[in-house]
């Protein structure tokens, strides 16, 4: 099956041999294989055009009922490798799942691994997340193993780029001390972030981070209200919490949850059943990582 995906722009690149992505997130590339003009696209890439290189060669290797073009893996390969070598993600993608699944070549499980990483590190979110999981799971059908230090590696690389999943693993690494030193400021810092981009599971995780006062300093308030935007599953952790706090430490804490909402235009079911609403169109900006 064709590895057509749609993706985003994550690094800036030069145009040249480190291009990186080649259709951007607002593109249907699916749709945009399927209708393609073949022979108009043939031309093009024999003119040098990148994007006609990778459709074209993704046409022969899977081939194009639409456009009446039949399988010939050999075409495919060489019109992927001319892509692959102006710097497209999307083409050293191809050419991994070619060499994982034998389509035209040898398999060959290096080339796998060799390919799947350029795609990877040229900004392509599905090779991130195959390549992160290839580590941590292993290939038995390649003959690929776990590899706990590549693993790791990728882990780190898509937290840096952006991926609100691994900013989590990693703050969890950090705190347990698993592949990692134990450091509880970074992360903190790590768990914060994910907070920022409202990724699932991460205000109840960094709830605890203020409760605990782990890389941070204890904070009730503000872990009631981080329990609070968890949804349902802080409720329990939240009532824990409100044991130990004021009426009015409550009523801050629903009224920072309130406004981090609004900032973030988002809406908690526990916001439904506040007592109150309050008006905070004149605080400050929340900033839950400094005073």
């Amino acid at each position: 099956m064709i590895k057509l995906v749609l993706v985003a722009i994550l690094l800036v690149l030069s145009p040249l041999v480190q291009a990186g992505l080649v259709f951007d997130e607002s593109e249907k590339v699916v749709e945009i294989f399927r209708s393609q003009d073949f022979e108009e696209n043939l031309a093009k890439a024999k003119d040098g055009d990148v994007r006609a290189q990778y459709l074209v060669g993704a046409a022969y290797l899977y081939g194009l009922e639409e456009q009446e073009v039949e399988i010939d893996y050999e075409k495919g390969l060489r019109w992927l490798r001319e892509a692959a070598s102006q710097g497209a993600a999307e083409a050293y993608d191809e050419l991994a799942l070619a060499y994982r699944e034998g389509l035209g070549v040898e398999k060959d499980a290096s080339k796998y691994e060799e390919y799947l990483a350029e795609a990877a590190e040229r900004g392509m979110s599905s090779a991130r997340l195959d390549i992160m999981n290839l580590y941590r799971y292993g290939d038995p059908e390649v003959g690929i193993e776990k590899d706990e230090e590549r693993y790791l590696y990728w882990i780190k690389s898509n937290a840096e780029a952006g991926y609100p999943s691994s900013m989590i693993t990693l703050a969890l690494r950090y705190r347990e001390g698993r592949g990692v030193g134990v450091d509880l400021e970074k992360s903190f810092e790590w768990i914060m972030r994910a907070v920022e981009l409202d990724a699932s599971f991460s205000h109840r995780e960094a709830a605890r981070y203020f409760e605990n006062g782990w890389g941070t300093e204890q904070d009730l308030v503000k872990a009631y209200m981080l329990y609070d935007l968890g949804g349902t599953a802080g409720i329990e952790p939240k009532e824990a919490v409100a044991e130990q706090m004021t009426d009015e430490q409550i009523e801050e804490a629903i009224a920072l949850s309130w406004q981090w909402q609004l900032e973030h235009g988002v809406v908690r079911p526990a916001s439904n059943g506040y007592r109150y609403q309050p008006d905070v169109s004149d605080r400050e900006p929340i900033s839950l990582t400094s005073d």
